[in-house]
């Protein structure tokens, strides 16, 4: 019987448990994404004619915190306003907030740029806005399961809270694919795999890549 000095599979996977963990160590984000992205919301008021438009919003992640720049672990939201009415309308920065599925709200703690100015008929406005996590609070102390966005829109002397949900998806960070079975000589059988690493997938489900023998 020919002997192999290649490792053994269980041994294998402990290295790939150990480097899937360093990866997740030194990456600038939680392996924590959501969707819908993006999220779509109608700008809407049945009372108020001229009030219309759309509502764009991602959430971009939850960073790690930064202990070199004093920085907390922070929620990171893409937004995009959209005017297609007639009516100017603004957003009071300060109702900004989001929500997780234990109900622990985190108001904005930064948003670029700082003041939007009111969005014109026609106008549009993308925003980022940062949601700091409590004093005392870390990624594993809160439920990511879901999150709430709600922010309120002002116009006509009027004013709307408009909101946004979204739901956590699965994300593995590595897999394995097997490559066809072979038979040599004695009939010691060849099997080959390779590990591949999730990217962050716009649909929801991790590329798999292209099968190879070793």
């Amino acid at each position: 019987m020919k002997s192999s000095s290649r490792p053994s599979r269980a041994l294998r996977l402990q290295w790939l448990a150990l480097l899937s963990a360093c990866l997740a160590a030194c990456s600038t984000f939680h392996d924590a994404r959501f969707a819908p992205s993006p999220a779509e919301v109608k700008l809407e008021d049945d009372g108020v004619a001229g009030f219309e438009g759309l509502a764009l919003f991602t959430v971009r992640g939850v960073r790690r915190a930064d202990s070199e720049r004093a920085r907390p672990a922070q929620v990171e939201v893409l937004m995009r306003l959209e005017n297609s009415g007639a009516l100017p309308f603004a957003l009071d920065a300060g109702s900004l907030a989001l929500s997780t599925a234990d109900l622990v709200t985190l108001p904005a703690s930064e948003l670029v740029p700082p003041l939007p100015e009111p969005i014109a008929s026609g106008g549009v406005c993308e925003l980022a806005a940062s949601f700091a996590l409590p004093a005392g609070k870390r990624f594993a102390d809160l439920d990511w399961s879901g999150l709430n966005l709600r922010l309120t829109l002002c116009y006509a002397e009027r004013r709307k809270v408009f909101s946004a949900n979204f739901e956590r998806t699965a994300y593995y960070g590595f897999g394995y694919g097997y490559g066809p079975y072979s038979s040599f000589g004695w009939g010691v059988g060849a099997w080959g795999g390779f590990p591949y690493r999730g990217c962050p997938p716009p649909y929801g489900s991790p590329y798999v890549g292209p099968f190879r023998r070793y």
